[in-house]
């Protein structure tokens, strides 16, 4: 099996990314970029994202989105909308405070949604963290007015990096293409990915992207609020442009061995002596390690990657991609990570 893959990477043209935005919020100056709507109530009055202060929050910029169940008609649910309603085939992320902690709740949501169908306004996908619930996981679904279609669980045993210790923000995000999602917790892709949408009910192809929280009031609990920041929506890595090399001078070599574990090594030519950055991306174009950013003299340079991003921690099985970039040459190569 792995020579076949090995095969069908060295078929496959060589890729740079070419991704545009299509939405983002950051709530920067405590104002809102965009508008938001109420999802839930559907009364145009219902819960939606407001601008809030937050020290520390990941942007530094002191101010978060936030959404709060705080309405006594809305039976614990909470969710607000935005974007133009037309997004389809797109990436997502966004940073939430997921706090950690308060065993009084019995459930608790909090999470994004995406694909919010136009025409209810309560239909959509949603990817939602539950770390104060008794049960704590990472959760997959479709939901159709009160009715929501689980697609798949992650429990704490399979949370990337494990349930959090402390209180803190954390990024969830989605890669949408068609009726088949990846999902992602901190960068790192989801067990079983991707996953596509079966069910006989109809599949939402495109509509808006928002943030979901709910809750259980228990014992004088009466309000969740979920914060959020840096709400970014590009194009997927579908619309990629093929790379050209503008000097021939220039030497790129596939990685070796290839497809690898744990570790590959990088060969590269350089005619002088040369500015140059050799990054490496994952699927949906996101740059997850930088293993060159600096002169290197002429001739032959190696670089040996070990699976890990630019914060240590190792990366999942899947494909890659290597890049070099200098004033006058760019090359990219894919390589795949087995495990």
């Amino acid at each position: 099996m792995r020579y076949i893959l090995l095969a069908l990477i060295i078929l496959m043209p060589v890729f740079v990314w070419a991704q545009q935005t299509l939405f983002s919020e950051t709530f920067a100056n405590g104002a809102l970029e965009n508008p938001w709507y109420p999802g839930f109530l559907l009364s145009g009055v219902g819960n939606t994202v407001e601008p809030a202060a937050f020290a520390g929050n990941p942007s530094g910029d002191g101010w978060v989105g936030k959404l709060s169940t705080d309405r006594p008609d809305s039976g614990g649910v909470a969710e607000s909308f935005s974007s133009d309603g037309t997004l389809f085939d797109f990436y997502m992320e966004a940073k939430l405070f997921i706090p950690i902690g308060g065993n009084l709740i019995v459930a608790e949501y909090l999470g994004i949604e995406f694909r919010v169908d136009s025409t209810d306004l309560t239909s959509a996908y949603q990817l939602v963290t539950s770390f104060r619930a008794t049960t704590k996981r990472i959760r997959f679904r479709k939901r159709e007015g009160a009715t929501p279609t689980v697609f798949r669980d992650w429990s704490a045993a399979e949370i990337p990096g494990g349930v959090p210790a402390d209180s803190g923000w954390h990024k969830l995000a989605v890669r949408a293409v068609g009726n088949q999602f990846w999902l992602y917790y901190d960068d790192q892709e989801l067990a079983g990915c991707p996953y596509s949408d079966t069910t006989s009910t109809p599949l939402f192809t495109q509509g808006f992207v928002g943030a979901y929280a709910f809750h259980l009031n228990m014992m004088g609990y009466s309000t969740v609020d979920l914060f959020m920041d840096d709400i970014l929506v590009t194009e997927t890595a579908t619309s990629i442009k093929e790379t050209k090399n503008l000097s021939s001078s220039f030497q790129l070599h596939q990685n070796y061995p290839n497809p690898f574990n744990p570790s590959t090594q990088i060969s590269l030519e350089l005619p002088a002596s040369e500015f140059i950055q050799l990054e490496v991306y994952n699927l949906i174009g996101q740059k997850v390690r930088t293993l060159l950013n600096e002169n290197r003299p002429a001739g032959i340079q190696q670089v040996t990657w070990d699976a890990t991003d630019d914060a240590g921690r190792e990366l999942p099985a899947g494909i890659y991609y290597y890049q070099l970039k200098s004033t006058n040459f760019q090359q990219t190569r894919k390589m795949l990570l087995v495990k």
